[in-house]
This record gives structure tokens, sequence and C-alpha cells, in this order.
């Protein structure tokens, strides 16, 4: 992106590591809604990226709607305190603070963000965020399938993992999906934002992947996420999602 573009990605913080933590929450332990919008807006050059757009939403899953173009990866983007905004107003988990709101939020599905790279291993894709997540003075342990198992868990939950020797470009559109998930989950985040959930074409792999982020979000992790297809509202119902259309 152009550094003179209002939508430039921002600088990610080195993340710290942190466990998953409990949900956000405000005074006299009410929990903060997951995002609050008031006239927010993002324009580039070209002319408006989105907005403005008032909406709040205190659901554990909140679902963005639109195609590609729309300007839903900017919403997401700024949501998760990665963009800025051109006008209006935005809190993430109560916090206003882009620094604090990176700090406290995971993105998946960006490719600008955390594209995997696809002629290594997933024992290596997993050992280099636990080189970045860990304090520099810590020596990043060797990936074992013991160890591969543990940082998937929370993502896959029941199903199937893939090996570590697997390579990256021979994960399932599902397997990777959740694998970027997982990797988000090494930092601990509070609110996961995921881009281009629809880029899991077949309905039944995208199916496990609704479970799968249904299940983080009834453990307190909050759950932003974009797609083209409504009909991935009803997967979430059980949660009762917030939609958001653009």
């Amino acid at each position: 992106m152009n550094a003179s573009d209002p939508t430039q990605i921002l600088e990610l913080d080195r993340p710290t590591g942190n466990p998953v933590p409990a949900p956000a929450t405000g005074p006299a332990g009410t929990a903060h809604p997951a995002f609050e919008l008031r006239g927010a807006t993002v324009t580039a050059d070209r002319g408006t990226v989105f907005g403005p757009l008032s909406v709040t939403s205190a659901s554990p899953v909140s679902v963005v709607l639109g195609s590609r173009g729309t300007g839903r990866t900017s919403l997401l983007l700024s949501i998760s305190g990665r963009m800025r905004l051109s006008g209006g107003e935005l809190t993430t988990l109560g916090e206003s603070r882009l620094s604090e709101i990176r700090s406290r939020t995971g993105v998946v599905g960006f490719e600008a963000v955390d594209a995997l790279e696809q002629a290594v291993t997933l024992g290596a894709t997993l050992r280099e965020r636990l080189a970045w997540a860990m304090p520099w003075y810590r020596r990043t342990p060797r990936v074992t399938p013991e160890l591969s198992s543990e940082l998937l868990a929370t993502a896959f939950g029941e199903f199937e993992q893939p090996d570590p020797g697997t390579l990256v470009r021979e994960l399932g559109a599902a397997e990777e999906m959740l694998v970027r998930v997982a990797l988000a989950l090494i930092e601990g985040p509070e609110l996961l934002v995921v881009d281009d959930f629809d880029a899991v074409r077949d309905p039944a792999e995208r199916a496990i992947v609704a479970e799968r982020l249904g299940a983080l979000a009834a453990q307190g992790i909050r759950v932003v996420l974009a797609t083209s297809d409504p009909g991935d509202v009803e997967l979430f119902a059980a949660h009762e999602p917030t939609v958001v259309e653009l």
C-alpha cells in the first residue's frame, strides 16, 4: 500500500504471548461490546472505502456481509486497530487507543497480514510464530508432535489435526484456516477478526470452521468475520450474531 494512502495497514506491535483471557469487562463487571462504530468512515484517493457506519455489537459473533470491494477488509482491520479511520469514532472491547486494540485482538485470513508460506512445514510455521510471540531472551522450543498438538488443540477441537511435517500447501482449506486461527491464538487475543470466511468453498469444510469459531466464542473470545454469503449467518445462529451489511 502507498504511504500516503490513509487506508494503509498500521505496523503491528510485537506480541507478548499473553494467555487466552477472560472476556473484557467494564464498570461493575459489565461486558464491553465487541465493537462500537459511530459515523465511522475510511476514505482513500479513489473515494469512500466504507461508511459512514454506526453500529454496536455486543454479540459473541458478528458477521460482516459484503462482497469483495465493499470495504469489508478495511472495516475488519479498523475494528482490530490495524487501520485508522478517516472520520468518526471506534471502540473495540471498550478501548479506543489503536495500540491497545492491536494488543487485544488477533487477525485471521488477511493476505497482507497473516498469509502462510506455502513451501514450509506446519511445524516450521508454528515455530516461527512462537519465536515472534515469546520474549527475546527465551529460546524458541523445537516443535515436536506433542507441542504441535498442544498449539493446535484450541483451534481444532475434536477435529483431526495435520501432522507438523505437513507442508502448508498440502493443507485443505478448512485446515489452513484453522491453522491461521491457532497461530493468532498463540498471542492470547480477546477478539478475533476473520476475513474471507467464504474462501473456504466447500460447505462441509466451512461448517467445520464455523463450529470451531463458535466454540471459541463460547469460551469468551469474540469473533468478527466477513463473508459474501448471507447463508453463513445461519452457521452461527446459536450465538445470535450481530449482522453488519455493507
